[in-house]
């Protein structure tokens, strides 16, 4: 069996680049992918003992390569997260352990005595009443519907991704279209002394805020909910 490989993010980057055969793949984009994994609660990034430092493997190779697929097939960040659980086992986070208590001379038995009585009572006066409240939380599980399976849950999933891959497309789109209409003085920026270009740090923001600002309102008329 062979032994499992890790990278710290400048080698991983490399062997990602060397994979893909793409060296235009910058150090940062990769990081704030996994950033934004981790941010969302969706995977963790294994981390040294010693140092904390981040180490990447063989499925975060994977999985970057995906990204990296997609980003190129133009699908926006958020619909790449909420599709990668199906085809990958995501690593959950670490369960953080607690610290016990602190030792309070003997005010910590007399609190496990007084709990020990507590519970001792309620239980005896619950007795009476279990089988009762049994039979109504039976009847009541009966009366809910059946949860969807797991096929309609992946259907669910895929056309909310669908739906919100069309939005964002045909948002991006308006956007654009609409920056292309502002005058020049908020398009352009000076580049030397005899040249103009394209402010791309800031028709990215356009963007951006254009998506965020109508995909509400874009989403309920796709779903129909607006009338």
């Amino acid at each position: 069996m062979s032994e499992e490989t890790f990278w710290k993010i400048s080698d991983f980057v490399e062997t990602l680049k060397t994979h893909l055969n793409n060296q235009n793949i910058h150090i940062n984009t990769v990081d704030g992918w996994f950033k934004r994994l981790e941010k969302e609660r969706l995977h963790y990034i294994n981390r040294t003992l010693e140092t904390n430092e981040k180490v990447y493997d063989e499925l975060d190779l994977k999985i970057a390569m995906f990204i990296k697929k997609r980003r190129e097939d133009k699908w926006a960040l958020s619909a790449i997260s909420n599709d990668l659980s199906n085809f990958f086992e995501l690593r959950p986070f670490p369960v953080k352990k607690e610290k016990p208590a602190p030792y309070v001379d003997n005010m910590e038995t007399l609190k496990k005595q007084i709990t020990e009585e507590v519970k001792k009572t309620f239980e005896e006066m619950a007795t009476a009443k279990v089988e009762e409240l049994k039979s109504q939380y039976e009847q009541l599980l009966n009366g809910l519907p059946k949860p969807p399976s797991i096929e309609e849950r992946k259907n669910q999933s895929f056309q909310a991704m669908v739906i919100q891959r069309k939005i964002e497309s045909s948002l991006e789109e308006e956007a654009n279209q609409a920056w292309s209409n502002l005058p020049e003085d908020q398009r352009l920026k000076r580049v030397g002394f005899f040249r103009k270009d394209i402010d791309l740090e800031k028709k990215d923001k356009f963007v951006r805020d254009y998506i965020n600002e109508n995909f509400v309102d874009r989403l309920k008329k796709e779903m129909e909910l607006d009338k």
